[in-house]
């Protein structure tokens, strides 16, 4: 921990990256997709002028480059040998099937 943070700021940071990751596997929110392409924009549109400090924009700049790429990992196994893709596939059909047995979904997978 002492290398992650060193002070409540910096794990207040730590926590927010952490959050932001995991909620960027969230393919199917359109509402986050929709924040994460607007801080993409905000981030590396050089036509819009901000008057920040330089650690905001670097910070922004590698929290939505982190985002991506976690959120390209996620779906990355559709690129792989027809197996993966089945296998994690299968594993995504069960885990939404769940949630929607459990009551966290309103959508039956198995119907469509």
């Amino acid at each position: 921990r002492e290398v992650i943070y060193t002070n409540q700021a910096e794990l207040d940071r730590f926590r927010q990256l952490v959050a932001n990751s995991v909620m960027a596997t969230d393919i199917c929110d359109k509402e986050l997709g929709a924040l994460r392409k607007n801080r993409w924009n905000k981030a590396f549109d050089d036509t819009i002028d901000f008057v920040e400090p330089r650690e905001v924009e670097i910070n922004r700049k590698a929290t939505i480059v982190i985002e991506h790429l976690i959120q390209a990992a996620d779906v990355a196994h559709t690129m792989q040998h027809w197996h993966i893709y089945l296998k994690w596939n299968e594993r995504f059909f069960c885990e939404n099937y769940q949630a929607y047995l459990d009551g966290r979904s309103s959508v039956d997978p198995s119907q469509g």
